[in-house]
This record gives C-alpha cells, structure tokens and sequence, in this order.
C-alpha cells in the first residue's frame, strides 16, 4: 500500500475521537486484533500508539514490527487503513507526557482513571495509509 492519503489531511482520526483497532501477526501466523485507546500524531511519517495493556500486541510486534491500523474519521465516518512498522517505544519525555495528559483525560470521562495506566508510548513509521472502500456517514449538520 502506498501513502494515497498524508497523515496531516487525517488528523481528525488522530484525536482520540472513536477508538482504532490494530492488527498484529506472531511469527508462527497467528493473528491479533485490539483496540487502541489513542493514536497520536507525531510528524508526517509517524504515528505513536498509546500502550496500557499491550502484552500480546507488544510480543507480536516484536517478532514481527508490521502492523494494520483502522480508523474511522469522526466527521465523516469513513475508516482510514494505515500500514506502519514499529519504530521504539518511550517510556519518559515530552511525547509520552503529552499521551499521558491525552489518555488521562479520556480515562477521566469514561471513569476508568485506574484502569488507564500508560506504561510506554509505541512510535511507528507509516509506510502506507488510504481510505478504505465505504458508504461514508454524511457530516453532521
């Protein structure tokens, strides 16, 4: 997949809105599918993935650094496809602050302050994104 569409034209999907899903794949083939409680934008080639509870996600990427993310645009309700390769993880400054106050926040209204703990901010290189096949949700008035 090629990057049809440039991160900085989706940051809509990028703010925490509606949840993504992230697919990752063992060594062996077996696959994962979760939930992402936030995707963040980081430049034009990057995107960083918020990590509470990723045990199996995390081992599977270490195995195998190529992931599948959907997002749904929270205008338009069109679902955004982005492949991307596992980069490193941070675990302290500015970028893992700025997710933690993001995922707090999020916690806060879903009142799940204790169940939200951010252990590392996961950063991937987006090697592809573009705009699934659908009938897209018309613009809210």
């Amino acid at each position: 997949m090629s990057l049809t569409v440039k991160l900085e034209q989706v940051r809509g999907c990028l703010e925490g809105v509606l949840p993504a899903v992230i697919a990752t794949c063992a060594a062996d083939g077996t696959p994962n599918v979760t939930y992402l409680s936030k995707v963040t934008y980081v430049d034009p080639e990057h995107i960083a993935l918020s990590n509470q509870f990723f045990s199996k996600t995390l081992g599977n990427v270490r195995q195998n650094p190529h992931v599948q993310i959907t997002l749904i645009h929270p205008e338009n309700g069109r679902q955004l496809r982005i492949d991307a390769r596992f980069e490193r993880s941070e675990t302290e400054g500015e970028l893992f602050e700025q997710v933690r106050a993001e995922l707090d926040a999020i916690a806060t209204l879903m009142r799940m302050q204790a169940v939200f703990k951010l252990r590392a901010v996961d950063v991937f290189r987006v090697t592809g994104a573009e705009y699934m096949a659908s009938d897209a949700v018309p613009p809210a008035p």
